[in-house]
């Protein structure tokens, strides 16, 4: 039950953090990371307060994800600021904290219960890295009044959102393997 969690945790990020479309369309859509998480962290629930706090925002964001499935493609040149969207993106981005949070407490007090202490370390090293990762997110908006520090953040956050993500997603599985009821 334990790696079958971690598992569903590591593919829940693949699908949340990778974000390509076409013709406006999610091709991996986050609801299907959500749902992934949602089951997870029902699963471990019982093994600490963390996850099952975490399955609660999980399931609040698998919902809104629905309405990230399409999105209209940008029409004409210029900036387009919808403000509705950016509200809606922001309360996302702080439930998507919540999830990241609690997922890695919760490993973080099942380590510590399993004396690994290696786990605990890196489950707050990885949130670390996950939040400075949101915060250097939000500031790209903000850069985008200013398209050639725009253009250059963009690509430097994709490269690290590949790297964040195969960073996860390795901890995911090496959880999985070594944590267990």
């Amino acid at each position: 039950m334990v790696q079958d969690s971690f598992n569903k945790f590591f593919w829940g990020f693949l699908f949340i953090m990778f974000d390509f479309r076409i013709q406006g369309f999610d091709i991996m859509p986050d609801i299907i990371g959500y749902i992934l998480f949602t089951l997870g962290l029902l699963a471990l629930s019982e093994y600490n307060h963390h996850f099952a706090q975490g399955k609660t925002y999980s399931m609040i964001m698998a919902v809104l994800s629905i309405f990230s499935i399409y999105e209209r493609p940008a029409q004409g040149g210029g900036v387009h600021i919808n403000f509705m969207g950016t509200i809606v993106a922001l309360v996302s981005i702080v439930l998507l904290l919540m999830i990241v949070y609690h997922l890695l407490m919760g490993i973080k007090e099942m380590a510590a219960r399993q004396q690994q202490p290696g786990i605990v370390e890196e489950a707050e090293k990885k949130w670390t890295y996950f939040l400075i990762y949101q915060i250097a997110s939000l500031f790209l908006f903000v850069l985008i009044f200013i398209p050639p520090l725009f253009i250059m953040g963009a690509i430097a956050m994709f490269i690290v959102t590949i790297i964040l993500m195969a960073t996860l997603m390795l901890f995911m599985r090496s959880c999985g393997q070594q944590l267990q009821s």
